[in-house]
């Protein structure tokens, strides 16, 4: 479903990401884990072209984009197909709950407001908002906040959905409430890839777990390859550093 081959990216000449080839299955959870600095959500940013590639080619069905030659039509659809949840939420300030998931129904997909407040309710409803609908941002813990940017992502019903570490901004009470989201979608078989620093949540979430180091793609498995029996010493390494 999703193929993302030999993608490079710079910035003011340091090499981020090196030569990265990856797949992903329809429904598939993978889980992207590293040390900081090692690329990762720069991955996710490329994916959907926040960050322009150097070069490498991203396929989602049938829509291929080359990063050389790349089109604002192509990259267009692209983001049509993809959704992201950033660690900082991202709403709007001057909107509601209900009014932040429906935006893109209404200004993105063109739908009527009546048919995407059902929608929004309904998405409201899966995140565990539903009486929140009427509230502003402020009014809303940091937990609560996240629940809608899912929501406004999940809104769009994307081929896949970026995970950014969505809940690196949280107090650490506040994790389990959106972790929990993420496993409802898991569950469902939604196609993510969510850059994570809860190792926990990818054992217990993640269909294959990756780990990234140096721009690089160093090691692939499932959670019990990785985290019980990894066989590449710098993952070795990273696990044993974060306690596993």
């Amino acid at each position: 479903m999703i193929k993302v081959r030999n993608l490079y990216k710079s910035f003011n000449g340091l090499e981020v990401l090196r030569g990265i080839d990856l797949d992903i299955k329809k429904g598939e959870v993978v889980v992207v884990i590293g040390p900081s600095g090692t690329g990762k959500s720069t991955l996710l940013r490329c994916m959907n072209f926040l960050e322009r590639p150097d070069r490498g080619i991203i396929k989602i069905g049938n829509l291929e984009v080359h990063a050389e030659q790349s089109t604002k039509a192509q990259i267009h659809q692209l983001r049509m197909s993809t959704s992201m949840v950033f660690q900082s939420y991202n709403l709007y300030k001057n909107k509601t709950a209900l009014e932040n998931i429906i935006e893109p129904l209404i200004v993105v997909k063109k739908m009527d407001k009546k048919q995407a407040e059902k929608v929004g309710m309904n998405i409201l409803n899966q995140v565990g908002l539903e009486d929140k609908k009427d509230y502003y941002p402020s009014k809303l813990s940091g937990g609560q906040q996240q629940r809608v940017g899912i929501g406004r992502a999940m809104a769009v019903n994307p081929e896949i959905m970026l995970f950014d570490e969505p809940t690196s901004a949280l107090d650490p009470e506040l994790v389990g409430e959106v972790l929990d989201v993420i496993r409802n979608l898991a569950k469902e078989h939604t196609t993510m890839i969510i850059v994570t620093h809860e190792m926990r949540f990818a054992r217990d979430a993640a269909d294959r777990v990756i780990f990234m180091d140096g721009g690089k793609i160093v090691e692939e498995g499932t959670p019990d390859e990785i985290f019980s029996n990894a066989k590449n010493e710098r993952t070795i390494r990273f696990l044993n550093q974060v306690g596993l």
